[in-house]
């Protein structure tokens, strides 16, 4: 085990501290949740059940995710407040945990299809996660007529970023069909601390994060204000801000239902154009998010020629030691989505000029210190639900994450199992917020991109025609590359 926290839960318990402090980003995905903005994460695992001899059973599932629940500990906390908000919040052991009100059996909606799962887990998403009990929820969906079997999570961001959520994924999924852990552990949940003790601990703890973080988010900022002088010294565009983002029909306060779809393509579409033009997949991705966006603009008759979007992207950051699977270490920056270019190759040239924009950006405010993460490590909550409530009263004409948020993360690429259930289909997405409307988030499985996207059901009733966008725009850059391969001028550098 390598979480620190964990040999005291799994283990003989030592005298001593019962609780794991929240990190500055994970207390920010607690405090800017509202009734309508959820800020949880979506895991959708797709079964095929068979690859095991003796076929499905949901007793059999149940059974062996319960001898895993000690491979991922965090299912088993909750959250617990600093009294007065004098810190950021802690987990702690939920010392009334019942693994059968997280796990829910359910069959899919007629016909069964995929479009049936999908819309079965567009309600799925709306759900508000209780904060008494762990901040996860699982439903089994049985029923689909492709024989698979659907598990679908919600987890709230606050227990972990996508780097880590790959590695818990690898942990309760192994590459060995029919691996089962040699030693489960029996629970001993800690006691649950009293008010006064989590008073002291905050008020105690306070003093460090503030010395350990205050003094490098100021020089930071001083840093950071520096690069943007430079920027505009050697006639560079300014690098976008949240505050820089332009109102659309895609920009407005959240209600509260969702549209999700989710569906796979070939990671070698994107790979091929990759190659032939000399960019990142990040980068193809990028432009086929900016035509897809375009095409949603024109349809709510608004002029995408008018200027670029700016979308919010997360990446990966350094992880403490002992922390894999826990927290979020994710930092996130601004990337400027090209909408407003109609040509598929220009707009690919534009997307890789801004996607090194920001690297170098973002480079520079992680070694300055004034990155996303490190600035929330001294916000107080009380000051995020100020931001909050300023953004919700702008109605769409400023976010935190901007016009959109996308994102790409590498998953396995070779086959992994839960006993012997291959898990045939993997889907992860993150949330919006209000004034940012729409999510789309890629993730790698064994050779396939898995495309998820999650919209204010209002704005787009239909998922599966945004959906479409994307595959088109993709195809289009397909289409182009046997040219670019012949020899033609390549849009990148």
């Amino acid at each position: 085990c390598k979480y620190p926290y964990y040999n005291q839960v799994y283990s003989q318990p030592p005298r001593g501290e019962t609780m794991i402090r929240m990190g500055g980003a994970d207390a920010f995905m607690l405090s800017y949740e509202t009734p309508r903005s959820y800020m949880h994460t979506f895991k959708v695992a797709i079964l095929d059940p068979s690859t095991d001899p003796e076929g499905w059973s949901y007793e059999k599932f149940y059974n062996d995710f319960q001898d895993r629940l000690h491979l991922v500990p965090m299912f088993r906390w909750k959250y617990a407040p600093s009294p007065l908000g004098v810190n950021h919040p802690m987990w702690v052991d939920d010392p009334d945990f019942n693994l059968h009100y997280h796990v829910r059996r359910v069959s899919c909606p007629p016909p069964g299809d995929h479009h049936a799962l999908c819309e079965f887990m567009s309600q799925v998403y709306a759900y508000q996660l209780d904060r008494s009990r762990p901040l996860w929820m699982m439903w089994v969906v049985e029923g689909l007529d492709s024989g698979k079997v659907a598990v679908v999570t919600l987890v709230h961001h606050a227990y972990v970023d996508g780097v880590g959520a790959a590695w818990n994924l690898q942990q309760l999924y192994r590459p060995e069909p029919g691996w089962k852990p040699d030693h489960v552990p029996s629970w001993r949940p800690r006691p649950w601390p009293s008010w006064g003790k989590r008073l002291w601990w905050g008020a105690r703890d306070l003093q460090k994060v503030l010395i350990k973080n205050l003094p490098r988010v100021v020089s930071g900022l001083r840093e950071q204000r520096a690069l943007e002088k430079r920027y505009e010294a050697e006639g560079k565009p300014a690098h976008p801000k949240a505050t820089m983002m332009r109102q659309t029909p895609i920009n407005r306060n959240l209600s509260y239902g969702r549209t999700f779809v989710c569906d796979s393509m070939p990671l070698e579409d994107l790979k091929s154009v990759s190659k032939a033009f000399g960019v990142t997949i990040n980068d193809v991705f990028m432009t086929c998010v900016s035509g897809t966006l375009r095409q949603v603009l024109r349809d709510a008759n608004y002029d995408a020629d008018q200027h670029p979007l700016i979308g919010a992207t997360p990446f990966a950051g350094e992880r403490r030691e002992g922390w894999q699977g826990l927290g979020n270490f994710a930092t996130l920056d601004y990337c400027w989505l090209h909408s407003e270019i109609e040509d598929p190759l220009e707009r690919l040239r534009a997307s890789h000029e801004a996607s090194q924009q920001m690297k170098e950006h973002l480079k520079a405010s992680v070694e300055a210190g004034a990155d996303i993460n490190a600035i929330f490590q001294v916000c107080p909550p009380w000051l995020i639900a100020l931001i909050r409530w300023y953004i919700n009263r702008q109605q769409g004409a400023i976010s935190f994450f901007a016009n959109a948020i996308l994102s790409n993360v590498p998953g396995p690429r070779e086959p992994i199992y839960i006993n012997r259930y291959k898990l045939d289909s993997w889907f992860s997405t993150g949330q919006i917020v209000d004034g940012t409307c729409i999510n789309m988030t890629m993730w790698s499985y064994c050779g396939r991109a898995n495309l998820c996207i999650l919209a204010d059901e209002e704005i787009i009733p239909d998922g599966w025609v945004v959906f479409q966008y994307f595959l088109t725009e993709l195809a289009v850059l397909v289409e182009l590359t046997p040219d670019a391969i012949q020899g033609e001028e390549k849009p990148a550098a």
